[in-house]
């Protein structure tokens, strides 16, 4: 008989916790029980779980795990059948001494999941607490393999700053100096963070509120301290490299053309969004916090949105979600509204239009059977898109708009510069000024990190003025500074002058074009293109001062840098200005700069809609414009009335 949740009626404030009955030796037999509490009594004590529904990682024996609810475990006299992750999970329970008398809120158990209006609930009101309230959450990285213990026993010595160096750290060209164990140890950690907890969108909620977090994989268990520790050493040191030339689980170190497991930054990127809460407005917190989880996963695709509402719940200024933040499930709800609900809300809110440089064209959901509007980011779409910069608060495009000596606040810059919205016609009108058009476009920077031809990447570099207008930089320190979005280091800076990033990208430059596979169709563009190039550096000057002296640089740090931000495209406008943008850009395509918009904006213009007054266009994303980004270039400040009204559908 299946489990009667109407025996455990929660009311407002109440939550239901499940814990051991009685034991037996096989699990679907064991029994558990339900009680309902009160969150808010202080006698109320549990362990909250943070786990994920399917495989916890994509080999054998984990492989078959599906989010299928197939193991049928007995709660007083009924039955609910659970994903094969948890049933794992309420074995150690069974077993550990430390947890066997516990009680646990699990979503799969303590919520109805066929009561739709108690989902709602649960989390939009409940749920940040009750991970808040918890201690500990349990972070549930599934059963244990044959790396685990090695993983954990070793992430203890990454934590550690002081004895990192003497840990033999390998790289993939010196990997073969290392003894096997040190191999099997490095590994083993990458192998901890391919483990697919690591994408979920709920577990930033999860792990960012609660004050304590154990982390566990089998009967392995150690504070989440020490994964975040470990996470932010791997990061800023030599390891970085080592995991990000690590090829994903289950392909071969080969297949390049794949992204590489990553993960082992996420904790360190939790540990970033517990810092910004603290110091941002609550619209700021959720965008920025989007951004950062743009890679993770959700079953529901309007839960990569409504898994993040618990960072803004009770913060000043928002006691109560505003109604477009809500979550709501069932066949009235769709990702295409959520995101649209979310966008609207944020562009109402936020100081900033970043929300705007999160729309890059790409499009999975759709709204009414038709694709989102272009200012409406698609949060489903698991590409790093953008600068890659969050907050951009470096970048001052917009200053054009304000004198050095006012300091408006948020609400004055709401109410000077606001973004309006047609509901009936799904368009948002914002003021803005264009600079230029968009005359040349490069390839990508994914395709020249992939090995593929660039040609006009090569032309565009050979075609810039020796010295650019804007900044009075010759062209080499203008290009490698625009394909980088002038940022360097961990800090995410502007390089100094005279920075070795300039010898760096001479040599990246001459590596990439030997690495290059040439196909037929564009073997003799290639060709003439390399001719020309190598013709143009022995006799630069430019060239070879950069060049002069620096063996002893390495083309990785600038390839590094290049590589963060792939779905990017530089380009030159009508009047010789550099900039970076959408990969999706193209010829034709304006460049403005708006009001509230730490960047420029890229629009594509719909000219059937236009009249006299307003430009009609496609939003295509954010922009990076070298000389631009501080808002000197003009030499005087731009009023309203160099402005015009640019209606975005």
């Amino acid at each position: 008989m299946a489990l009667d949740y109407s025996k455990f009626p929660v009311n407002t404030g109440e939550l239901r916790l499940v814990s051991l009955d009685s034991w037996a030796s096989d699990i679907t037999k064991a029994e558990w029980k339900l009680r309902v509490v009160s969150l808010h009594d202080p006698l109320t004590r549990y362990h909250a779980l943070s786990y994920r529904w399917g495989a916890p990682i994509n080999e054998e024996p984990f492989k078959s795990y599906t989010n299928e609810l197939v193991a049928p475990i007995k709660i007083g006299n009924g039955e609910l059948k659970v994903a094969r992750n948890l049933l794992d999970f309420l074995v150690q329970v069974k077993e550990d001494q430390r947890l066997k008398d516990k009680e646990f809120w699990i979503d799969a158990i303590c919520i109805n999941q066929n009561d739709n209006d108690e989902r709602s609930y649960q989390v939009s009101s409940m749920m940040a607490e009750i991970y808040r309230r918890a201690n500990p959450v349990i972070a549930w990285l599934g059963d244990s393999d044959a790396h685990t213990k090695r993983a954990f026993d070793h992430m203890a010595k990454v934590a550690d700053r002081n004895i990192l160096p003497s840990l033999g750290i390998p790289t993939r060209r010196t990997g073969s100096e290392h003894s096997d164990e040190d191999e099997a140890c490095w590994e083993a950690i990458g192998k901890i963070f391919d483990r697919t907890y690591w994408n979920r969108s709920w577990i930033i909620q999860e792990l960012v509120l609660p004050e304590h977090v154990t982390l566990r994989c089998g009967a392995y268990s150690t504070d989440w301290d020490v994964f975040v520790k470990a996470s932010h050493n791997i990061a800023t040191s030599p390891l970085k490299q080592f995991y990000d030339s690590r090829p994903a689980e289950g392909t071969s170190s080969s297949t390049s053309s794949l992204k590489a497991s990553r993960n082992y930054g996420v904790p360190a990127i939790l540990k970033a969004t517990k810092s910004t809460m603290t110091t941002e407005h609550w619209a700021n917190v959720l965008l920025y916090t989007l951004i950062r989880s743009r890679d993770c996963e959700a079953t529901e695709l309007g839960d990569k949105a409504y898994a993040l509402l618990g960072l803004i719940q009770g913060r000043e200024g928002i006691e109560q979600l505003p109604p477009l933040l809500c979550p709501t499930y069932g066949k009235d709800c769709s990702p295409g509204k959520t995101y649209l609900d979310i966008a609207t809300q944020l562009l109402t809110d936020c100081e900033d239009l970043l929300v705007l440089s999160c729309a890059e064209g790409f499009r999975n959901v759709k709204l009414n059977g038709a694709d989102l509007p272009s200012w409406v980011p698609d949060w489903s779409v698991r590409y790093p898109l953008g600068l890659r910069v969050t907050g951009y608060k470096r970048y001052q495009a917009d200053s054009i708009f304000f004198s050095p000596d006012t300091n408006f606040s948020r609400e004055e810059k709401l109410t000077l510069w606001p973004a309006t919205f047609d509901k009936n016609e799904l368009t948002m009108t914002i003021r803005g000024m264009q600079v230029d058009k968009i005359s040349f476009v490069a390839e990508s920077k994914r395709d020249v990190v992939n090995c593929k031809p660039f040609p006009r990447f090569l032309d565009m570099l050979l075609r810039l003025p020796e010295k650019y207008g804007v900044t009075g930089e010759g062209r080499m320190e203008v290009f490698w500074r625009t394909v980088t979005k002038n940022t360097y280091g961990e800090a995410r800076l502007p390089p100094p002058k005279g920075s070795s990033m300039g010898p760096s990208f001479t040599k990246w430059i001459k590596e990439r074009m030997q690495s290059v596979v040439v196909s037929p169709e564009n073997k003799n563009y290639w060709t003439n293109l390399k001719e020309a190039f190598n013709k143009f550096w022995p006799h630069d000057a430019e060239w070879l001062a950069t060049t002069k002296g620096c063996e002893s640089v390495s083309s990785m740090e600038f390839g590094s840098q290049f590589a963060y931000g792939e779905y990017l495209r530089p380009f030159v406008t009508e009047k010789g200005y550099v900039g970076l943008g959408s990969q999706n850009l193209q010829k034709g395509d304006t460049v403005w700069v708006v009001p509230r918009s730490r960047v420029l904006l890229i629009f594509r213009h719909l000219g059937e809609f236009d009249t006299q007054a307003d430009h009609h266009c496609q939003l295509i994303g954010g922009a990076y414009l070298h000389g631009f980004m501080d808002g000197s270039w003009r030499g005087k400040k731009a009023t309203k009335d160099d402005t015009q009204a640019i209606i975005i559908h």
